[in-house]
């Protein structure tokens, strides 16, 4: 009798110990979820501001990985004095052990790189013009993605922290565009910052290139949408407004990348979107907020150009396209329609509905119609903008009538197609392991630099970039890894409003990568948005049900 009692006080007590390093580890994986999707948007050098940013937030990453991987040490070192069962023994799935493989390639890549003598390929290029995308830095992104997705725990708290960090960043970017850099991020004494036109400056916000601006708005709009969208909560006016100004920040800084991951991902969640009234009305509510935004934008641009002297002194108005206030009628008008759409359909119910379910026949016909207009609307108005000149959205309907036509030029895409076409000779040269991590400028023909007056050392592509610097091997594990991670989500993500906020973060991310560059700036939360979408604690249990309470 005796024996039993003491057994059974054993078990208790490794089960009490497991319980507390569990607790230990999840906060340990909460922290750095905090860290790198709130903190590291917003960090900045107060001294040297734009000046080595990529440097400084390669270094914050850094330390991040240094705090919290110490915490893992120590906790498994716990855990291995008291009970080497008490060790980790999750089961590896498919798409963990293309991580792996992932991880692996690397390293051969890395020590078999023909540029060893020539740069550091553990750490990456330097400054001046620093990525900092190393073998380092891209080994401690399979270390994240396995600490989120075994350890973090599903806190809601988590997503308010990213809206009021997203906003921040949003506010800040709006700021600076009408001429109130509130942080000084603007050098005054260098040449690239003293442009004639304060919205052709080519670093925004707290995340400096725009590209890595359209990166991050891309996941805060999606992220920040479909919580508003799907999450009843307190917080959503919160997400609301984040997600508005990042669409708002994504206008100004330009970049066709991002709103393109945006359009993409909204299109694919029509059947998620039109399954209940209160889900397609809160969805009405959020394209009225996009609409605002890009209204008030041009309404105040105008009035600005006009009337703010301080601008005047640094160009003439007058070279600037206006948008006149009677055209922006139609936009305004449809702010409102949408608005009070969704209003009605998200605050009054006419009847219960019954348990919602993604309308798959009805999103498919409803996509596919979608489709046929947008290729007819971007041939008509694409003529119709050749006919008319230059602009921004002049070129980018220009651009797609083109490619429609098959008529694909080198400066397109504002000379992607250049880099595109010269990067894919050099695959041949080492197809299988690549070049090595951050190598891309090493690798890159000398007689193809200097397009456009600009020097080439990355692919703006990240597939691209990946098959030159890890090769076949490198890149086929990468995908088998997105595209598990995503399949493995997707069917629990009707249950799970978190989760599906999640799904489409990551899903825009991995459709803008095709046109956009990846840093250590803000590749990492691609790497935490996977860890949560492969985490097995986004369940019912945990999160609310959103067709039971929304």
């Amino acid at each position: 009798m005796a024996k039993t009692s003491n057994v059974s006080f054993h078990e208790r007590k490794k089960n009490a110990m497991y319980d507390k390093t569990d607790i230990w580890q999840g906060r340990a994986a909460r922290l750095l979820v905090i860290l790198l999707l709130c903190f590291q948007p917003l960090y900045f050098h107060p001294v040297a501001r734009y000046l080595g940013l990529a440097f400084h937030k390669w270094s914050f990453f850094i330390f991040s990985m240094i705090v919290v991987l110490v915490c893992v040490i120590v906790i498994w070192a716990y855990r291995l004095t008291r009970n080497p069962r008490l060790l980790p023994q999750d089961k590896f799935r498919y798409f963990d052990w293309a991580v792996v493989c992932f991880a692996v390639v690397t390293i051969v890549s890395t020590v078999f790189s023909p540029f060893r003598g020539e740069m550091n390929v553990w750490i990456g290029i330097p400054e001046p013009h620093g990525r900092y995308d190393g073998a380092i830095t891209q080994l401690l992104y399979v270390a994240v993605y396995f600490i989120v997705s075994r350890w973090y725990k599903p806190n809601v708290k988590d997503f308010v922290f990213f809206g009021v960090a997203a906003s921040l960043v949003g506010i800040i970017g709006i700021l600076q565009f009408y001429n109130m850099d509130i942080f000084g991020l603007w050098p005054n004494h260098l040449a690239e910052f003293r442009r004639p036109y304060l919205f052709d400056i080519f670093f925004r916000t707290t995340l400096g290139n725009v590209n890595v601006v359209a990166t991050f708005a891309t996941i805060a709009i999606l992220l920040c949408s479909f919580l508003f969208i799907r999450l009843k909560s307190k917080w959503q006016p919160l997400w609301l407004c984040a997600s508005a100004l990042n669409f708002w920040l994504l206008d100004i800084a330009g970049s066709d990348s991002g709103l393109f991951g945006v359009a993409v991902t909204m299109f694919f969640a029509v059947p998620f979107i039109i399954e209940g009234r209160k889900y397609l009305g809160r969805t009405l509510i959020l394209l009225s907020s996009w609409v605002g935004v890009f209204t008030l934008q041009r309404l105040l641009f105008e009035a600005n150009i006009l009337r703010n002297d301080l601008i005047n002194r640094f160009f003439d108005y007058r070279d600037i396209p206006l948008t006149p206030v009677g055209n922006l009628l139609p936009f305004m008008i449809t702010f409102a329609v949408l608005f009070l759409a969704g209003l009605l359909l998200s605050r009054f119910s006419f009847e219960r509905e019954p348990d919602a379910k993604p309308k798959w026949k009805l999103g498919v016909i409803l996509i596919a119609a979608s489709l046929v207009i947008a290729v007819v609307g971007v041939e008509v108005l694409g003529r119709e903008e050749a006919e008319r000149g230059e602009g921004f959205a002049d070129r980018l309907l220009f651009e797609a009538r083109e490619v429609l036509h098959g008529n694909i030029r080198d400066e397109m895409g504002s000379g992607r197609v250049h880099i595109w076409r010269h990067a894919l000779t050099v695959v041949p040269n080492a197809p299988i392991i690549g070049t090595g991590p951050d190598t891309f400028g090493e690798v890159f023909p000398d007689e193809a630099q200097g397009f456009m007056d600009a020097t080439f050392d990355t692919a703006h592509n990240e597939y691209l970039q990946i098959l030159i610097a890890q090769g076949i091997l490198g890149l086929l594990a990468y995908l088998v890894f997105l595209v598990g991670v995503f399949i493995s989500a997707i069917r629990n993500t009707f249950k799970n409003p978190m989760l599906m906020a999640v799904a489409a973060a990551f899903f825009g991310y991995s459709v803008q990568a095709f046109f956009n560059i990846n840093m250590p700036i803000i590749s990492m939360a691609l790497w935490v948005l996977a860890g949560m979408l492969a985490n097995k604690r986004f369940d019912e249990s945990e999160i609310t049900n959103p067709s039971s309470n929304s």
